[in-house]
């Protein structure tokens, strides 16, 4: 007969060894291989574009390297490959969290996950259930492989599927002054925007 396993409770996550690789869901770890190098140029290439049509005084871009709090009991945090913040919010996690407290408790106003074969961050339908928990207005998931862009917006307390096609331009809901040709996000992936 086995035991069962003992959930992970946030007060539990603050004193455990970092890891970059896991997130938390419902109280049980995760451990994630490592993002496949063409997905991080693809992420950094939309970064990039971000950054450059944004104001730094007003946004704030995070690539791949935050959890993301998304419920305290039981545990779950997740690490999106790219999230979008309005300083102020972020601004006003810092003041509201204990100074020890390792995730982000506020909500991006654009999230994005990079899809990849292995799947490596579990179910989608899972996923996205989470990101709806704390009311994301927006999330855009990247599939390369087909080449496939699918926004879902968060209505009556979901996210529902939207836009998805495999090559235009598009804005963020809430970020109205930025446009990304997904194209260049494809391009990217294939290593032609650094010239490999």
């Amino acid at each position: 007969m086995s035991t069962p396993t003992k959930l992970i409770n946030y007060e539990d996550s603050l004193t455990m060894p970092e890891n970059r690789l896991e997130e938390i869901v419902h109280g049980e770890s995760r451990i994630m291989p490592p993002a496949n190098k063409k997905h991080v140029y693809l992420l950094e290439e939309l970064r990039r574009m971000l950054e450059a049509q944004i104001d730094s005084r007003e946004y704030y871009v995070i690539a791949a390297s935050a959890g993301l709090g998304v419920e305290r009991v039981p545990l779950t945090y997740r690490i999106p490959d790219l999230m979008v913040f309005r300083t102020e919010a972020l601004r006003r996690d810092r003041a509201e969290t204990a100074e020890n407290d390792l995730y982000i408790w506020a909500v991006p106003e654009l999230l994005v996950e990079c899809l990849s074969p292995s799947n490596r961050k579990g179910s989608i339908r899972e996923l996205l259930a989470n990101y709806a928990q704390i009311a994301v207005p927006e999330v855009w998931l990247l599939d390369p492989k087909p080449p496939r862009f699918t926004s879902y917006r968060y209505e009556s307390g979901a996210l529902k599927e939207g836009l998805t096609a495999a090559s235009f331009r598009v804005t963020p809901v809430l970020l109205p002054k930025v446009t990304v040709d997904v194209a260049d996000l494809w391009a990217a992936f294939e290593g032609g925007t650094l010239g490999l």
